[in-house]
């Protein structure tokens, strides 16, 4: 009885810290930072999956000069990248969902992302992350969103 009572608090554990409106505010940060081009909304698929790793997000702790290509240029960074952004990407749609119907962002039928206003708090938030999330976009904005695909590895969404 003891260790079901135990499985079933870490589970509770790991959807209150996976829980979409709590991580709202980070695809909010992206998009704040992000510019505006078609079909960006299929980046958001790729935020959580990097944010969540702890080598891909202390890579995007400092941006220094560095672009997407030679921050990320260590395959074993990227290592499993793929099969996260599979894992995610229910958490991605309904965090994104959050943030249309709050109207923070608009989502055009071409999958472009259009970024409104900022209103999500974003206190309970690790300041780490939101620092990823911006940086993250900002190593994007000169790459076509095929190209930032092709560049981290992904060959399937």
């Amino acid at each position: 009885m003891e260790v079901k009572v135990m499985a079933n608090a870490i589970r509770q554990l790991g959807v209150l810290h996976h829980s979409p409106y709590l991580l709202a505010p980070l695809y909010q940060e992206f998009y704040s930072h992000l510019e505006q081009q078609p079909k960006n909304f299929l980046l958001s698929y790729l935020l959580l999956p990097m944010l969540f790793h702890q080598e891909t997000a202390d890579k995007l702790q400092r941006l220094s000069k560095s672009s997407l290509n030679t921050k990320f240029n260590d395959p074993l960074i990227l290592k499993g990248l793929e099969q996260r952004v599979q894992d995610f990407k229910e958490l991605t749609n309904t965090s994104m969902l959050i943030l249309k119907e709050q109207n923070i962002v608009q989502i055009t039928p071409e999958l472009s992302v259009n970024f409104e206003a900022k209103s999500l708090a974003s206190g309970h938030c690790k300041k780490q992350q939101l620092t990823a999330a911006k940086n993250l976009a900002k190593l994007m904005n000169p790459f076509l969103v095929k190209d930032c695909y092709r560049i981290l590895g992904i060959k399937n969404l």
